[in-house]
């Protein structure tokens, strides 16, 4: 009974070793995480060196053959930016480039010479270098003669209805001017009868 006791707790201690120990690695893992990483460390050790000056003098370093000097290493600021920018190397591919595959060199005929002349676009409106071009040349290289010229009806229609509405608008304008003039005639006569009414009346008058 006692063996059976002491296996046991044996096996009892061993679990909470093993239990100890993986919560332990899991609160360093999650402390490791909170805390800043690449924090420069400081060494808080001082060294002591001693050494003779070159000028051995009393006017000099005080008369002192020889000085100790303590060597601290200088404090970082832990929040100071890096001094150093790390250059990310590219990832170098696996595989070998894939080779690119040319034709043979042909020599280049005549034809293929002159297929490949191109003639300079020269604008018909600007020519500030002075190109002399010939008349059948530029009309060839615009390429208006090859297309089909195609006129549509609607444009004999429209020439057509535009004739007919100018001759309209000719008569509407002949006929109120002969109106406005025939109405300035009657004007002129009715006014012309008025004075002569007048001037009878006048006479009568003197007369009577």
């Amino acid at each position: 009974d006692e063996m059976d006791v002491d296996e046991k707790q044996k096996e009892i201690d061993e679990t909470a070793q093993d239990t100890k120990a993986a919560i332990e690695k899991i609160v360093n893992v999650r402390l490791s995480a909170a805390q800043p990483k690449n924090v420069p460390t400081q060494s808080s050790d001082s060294k002591f060196i001693k050494y003779k000056p070159s000028q051995q003098s009393a006017a000099f370093n005080s008369g002192a053959k020889e000085r100790i000097i303590r060597m601290v290493e200088m404090p970082v600021d832990p929040l100071e930016p890096p001094k150093f920018k790390h250059k990310r190397v590219p990832k170098a591919s696996g595989s070998p480039p894939v080779p690119v595959m040319h034709s043979p060199p042909r020599p280049v005929t005549v034809k293929d010479q002159q297929d490949w002349k191109i003639p300079p676009c020269i604008s018909n409106w600007k020519n500030p270098k002075g190109y002399t071009i010939p008349l059948d040349k530029r009309l060839a290289a615009d390429g208006r003669g090859l297309q089909d010229v195609q006129i549509n009806d609607n444009f004999a229609k429209l020439s057509e209805a535009l004739y007919v509405a100018e001759q309209k608008a000719r008569e509407a304008v002949a006929v109120r001017s002969k109106v406005q003039k025939e109405m300035m005639m009657k004007e002129k006569e009715k006014k012309e009868l008025e004075l002569k009414e007048l001037a009878r009346k006048a006479r009568s008058e003197r007369t009577g």
